[in-house]
């Protein structure tokens, strides 16, 4: 005999699958899907990076860039066509707030800086591939959405032991 769970474990239930899908993910077979699609990528990453050394390398860079670019695009949606470095470090910002990541920005003399306290790739890639270079592509992509006429310094890493994560799109 099984047991049905109590009218407050339906309810529970019901508030968890409502805030799923208000979080994105539709329904547990996209979940199984996007999961087996990562699984696909933990393997197939170190497969082309060891294959083609280098030019393999630029491969994954660019995928990361391009990726970044895409969720960059879809952070910003309907911009006010402003361009400017708050504007550029705010894709950057928010992918931080989704991914419930701390985070202080800092304004000056057409400077903008975000300060990281935490690592947003933390469970990205599973330790097969450099958080650097995934962070550091990823992120050029977020900014490049915005204008692709700015660049994003990196001068602090945390993941290079560093206290926490530095930033900088300067116009």
């Amino acid at each position: 005999m099984v047991n049905k769970p109590e009218w407050g474990q339906r309810d529970k239930f019901r508030k968890f699958a409502k805030n799923w899908k208000l979080i994105g993910v539709s329904s547990k077979i996209d979940f199984k899907e996007q999961r087996f699609t990562e699984d696909i990528m933990r393997k197939l990453l170190p497969l082309i990076r060891d294959a083609f050394d280098d030019e393999g390398m630029d491969v994954i860079k660019k995928a990361f860039f391009l990726v970044g670019l895409e969720k960059g695009q879809e952070i910003l949606g309907t911009l006010d066509g402003t361009k400017d470095a708050s504007a550029c470090i705010m894709p950057l910002e928010t992918a931080c707030m989704l991914m419930g990541v701390e985070s202080d920005l800092i304004k000056e003399d057409g400077k903008v800086t975000l300060h990281v306290f935490g690592c947003p790739y933390e469970g990205a890639m599973q330790d097969i591939f450099p958080k650097d270079i995934l962070c550091e592509c990823y992120s050029q992509g977020l900014v490049y959405a915005a204008n692709p006429d700015m660049r994003l310094k990196q001068p602090r890493k945390s993941c290079m032991g560093d206290e926490h994560c530095e930033f900088v799109v300067e116009s």
